[in-house]
C-alpha cells in the first residue's frame, strides 16, 4: 500500500499542469515511502489530458483519471480521493499556490496528532505569506471564512485553503457523501468530516498567490455561500448521519 497519494484536479489547465506534475513528481520521488500521483481531468476541452497522458509515459506513478464531461472541482477531487490507495491522500491545487514539499509538514502533523483530516492554513501566525492575493480576494476570503465559521464550522480559521490531507481509511466514507460539484465542496467535507467524528486539525504552511487563475470572483462566492446554507440546512436536519445509518445497517 503507498503512504502518500497526490491528488490534482485539473480543468483547462493546459498552461500549468505539466509544471505541476513535474514538481509534484520530483518531490515524491525523493521520498522513501511508497507514493502515487493522480491526476483528474475534469473534462477539460483544451490540450490538460494529452500533457497529462505524455507526462504519464515518463512518470511511471502517474495515474490519469478523466471526466468525459465537466463535473465541477468538488466532483474531482472526489473521484481522486476515491481512487487514491495511499494510506494518506492529499489534494493541491495545480496553481501551485502551497509548495507541494508541505506535504511533509501535513503528514507529520496528521501522524503526530492522530488526525483524519489535516488543513494548511493561510491564517496562522506562524504561515509564510509570500506573495499575498489581491486585496478583493482577501476580503472576499475573510468575509466568507467568518460566515462559514458563524453557520458551520466554528474553531477553523482556513476552510478554502486548497491544500488538504486526508486519512484514507476514516475519509472515505466521507467523501462517498459529497454531493456538492462547485468551490464550496471544501465546507460540505469538513462539514461531513467533523459530523462523522472525524478529527480535524490545521497547520500552516507556506503560501504563494498564483497568477493565471480562471476562477471569476462573483460567481465562484455566490456559488459557495449557495452550497454553504445548503450544507448548513442538511447538517441540521441529520442528513448525513441518516446516511451513515443507513450505511451500517447495510
Amino acid at each position: 500500500m503507498h503512504r502518500l497519494s497526490v491528488v490534482l484536479p485539473a480543468y483547462n489547465e493546459q498552461a500549468r499542469i505539466e509544471r505541476a506534475i513535474r514538481s509534484a513528481g520530483r518531490f515524491l520521488a525523493n521520498l522513501d515511502f511508497p507514493t502515487e500521483l493522480i491526476v483528474v481531468d475534469d473534462g477539460s476541452t483544451d490540450n490538460t489530458r494529452a500533457i497529462v497522458e505524455r507526462s504519464a509515459a515518463e512518470l511511471p506513478q502517474l495515474r490519469l483519471i478523466a471526466h468525459e464531461q465537466n463535473q465541477g472541482k468538488g466532483m474531482a477531487v472526489r473521484t481522486g480521493l476515491l481512487a487514491a490507495r495511499g494510506e494518506w491522500a492529499l489534494f493541491s491545487d495545480v496553481d501551485e499556490a502551497v509548495p507541494i514539499g508541505e506535504a511533509l509538514t501535513l503528514l507529520e502533523a496528521g501522524e503526530t496528532q492522530q488526525a483524519d483530516v489535516v488543513i494548511g492554513t493561510r491564517y496562522h501566525r506562524d504561515s509564510r505569506i509570500l506573495r499575498r492575493q489581491p486585496w478583493q480576494r482577501i476580503l472576499v476570503s475573510r468575509l466568507g471564512n467568518l460566515l462559514i465559521r458563524a453557520l458551520l464550522l466554528p474553531g477553523l480559521r482556513d476552510t478554502q485553503c486548497g491544500f488538504k490531507l486526508f486519512r484514507t481509511a476514516t475519509t472515505r466514507r466521507v467523501f462517498e457523501r459529497v454531493t456538492v460539484r462547485g468551490f464550496g465542496f471544501d465546507v460540505e467535507v469538513l462539514a461531513i468530516a467533523r459530523c462523522l467524528g472525524c478529527r480535524i486539525i490545521e497547520t500552516p504552511v507556506t503560501w504563494v498567490h498564483g497568477e493565471g487563475s480562471t476562477l471569476r470572483l462573483a460567481p465562484a462566492a455566490l456559488d459557495v455561500l449557495r452550497d454553504l446554507l445548503r450544507t448548513t440546512w442538511r447538517i441540521r436536519t441529520g442528513f448525513y448521519t441518516k446516511q451513515a445509518s443507513s450505511d451500517a445497517r447495510e
